[in-house]
């Protein structure tokens, strides 16, 4: 906090109608639902074994999106209810964690996305070759770089604001959040403020993670053909081996066999054949089983990957627009509407950009079926059995109570 001796001066009303229904209803009705539906799904996966799988990235992303939602209601509800109700307790704390809050919501973004962007390349990995797999000391570096790469790209938004104090000043003029001096300089706002930020953190996710799924799609297909394929010559082969080790019967021990003894009719050699294949009925279905549940797992995780990028795609694309708008041309942005047109879209740009945290426990019921039977089963082992234990103790009540009635 720096103190300054300047003038006196209340920023103008940040809050409206328009915005507290939007940001304050709308938004911390989002966060909250999705603070629940991560919480339960934290809560699912507690009976797998998370850090010895792919779903690790599933079980941290949905540990950053509650904080990210949290971060949310701390920053955007928050401010506005100061403003809109005049609240100078919370004025002051505002002002106070702001700083902190805000760069660690901006580090838990960019780890989001690239968590999102790490798991894609491992199921590409993955995809070349079915036999390939990824360690877990592997993993846990991949998400290590993540981290790092997010705190390196978001963390200097800390050093990017300045909490200025005004002890001369009344109540709600006493403290001012404004940008640093680093900020000033031209080449560190345009180079890395707008094109690094923008490229690293928004242009090549999207790019990626288009690739990357297009590409694991492509391999997959070929290993599912190839496998088919595979199964089909060697159950030929099998089939082959066995006919090869049919006893034939001789000319010569046909023609010296009795009129009454039972020759070796169409009949014998059908059933000789179908114990043959009585007996491999098995091994084929069980190698349809394999092969079906790897095309549903294929196919689960494809609808998976792919509903979470365009979930992305849907609620960032505005947000990129207002950032390509405000280094093009802010002056168009700052008339539309004496300037709330611009804070409406940031702040509906805001939202949907929180909605797709909130809501990634649906897209996993919807698109993954162990997932789905996961949350399932905890679901029934919370209310289910809780609901069947009171209903069991309401009915072993009466009974306790007469039987020992009739013993005393």
């Amino acid at each position: 906090m720096i103190e300054i001796n300047d003038t006196c001066a209340e920023d103008p009303p940040q809050a409206d109608a328009f915005r507290m229904i939007l940001i304050v209803f709308i938004g911390t009705i989002v966060c909250t639902i999705g603070i629940v539906l991560n919480s339960f799904l934290l809560l699912s996966f507690r009976r797998l074994d998370v850090f010895r799988s792919n779903l690790l990235y599933l079980f941290l992303l949905a540990c950053l999106d509650i904080l990210v939602e949290l971060c949310f209601m701390l920053i955007f509800p928050a401010s506005l209810v100061w403003d809109y109700f005049r609240v100078e307790f919370l004025y002051t704390c505002w002002h106070i964690y702001i700083k902190y809050v805000s760069t660690v919501g901006q580090v838990l973004i960019a780890a989001s996305t690239l968590l999102i962007v790490a798991a894609s390349f491992e199921r590409y990995i993955c995809s070349q070759r079915s036999s390939i797999q990824f360690s877990p000391q592997r993993r846990f570096l991949f998400i290590s770089i993540v981290f790092t790469c997010a705190l390196f790209m978001k963390g200097s938004v800390f050093f990017e604001l300045e909490l200025q104090s005004l002890p001369h000043c009344p109540p709600f003029q006493n403290l001012r959040l404004d940008l640093s001096e680093i900020t000033r300089s031209e080449s560190y706002k345009t180079i890395w403020m707008f094109w690094c930020r923008s490229i690293f953190n928004v242009f090549l996710p999207f790019f990626l993670l288009l690739v990357l799924n297009s590409l694991t799609i492509s391999n997959l297909n070929k290993l599912h053909n190839n496998g088919f394929q595979s199964i089909l010559v060697e159950n030929r082969c099998q089939s082959d081996a066995t006919d090869a080790f049919k006893p034939s019967p001789s000319p010569e021990s046909l023609s010296c066999r009795p009129l009454l003894e039972p020759s070796v009719t169409s009949s014998t050699i059908s059933s000789v054949s179908s114990s043959a294949s009585n007996d491999q009925m098995p091994t084929l279905l069980r190698r349809n089983s394999e092969a079906c549940a790897a095309r549903r797992r294929k196919r689960d995780a494809t609808r998976t990957l792919a509903a979470l990028i365009t979930i992305y795609l849907l609620t960032n694309t505005l947000n990129l627009l207002i950032t390509i708008m405000e280094f093009i041309n802010p002056d168009v942005l700052g008339s539309l509407g004496e300037g709330w047109t611009y804070k409406y879209l940031a702040d509906l740009s805001s939202v949907l950009t929180i909605s797709s945290t909130a809501f990634r426990l649906p897209v996993y019921f919807h698109c993954n079926r162990d997932i789905r039977t996961q949350i399932r089963d905890f679901a029934r082992s919370c209310f289910i059995d809780q609901n069947e234990k009171k209903k069991l103790g309401k009915l072993t009540m009466p009974i306790t109570a007469s039987s020992t009635e009739s013993v005393l």
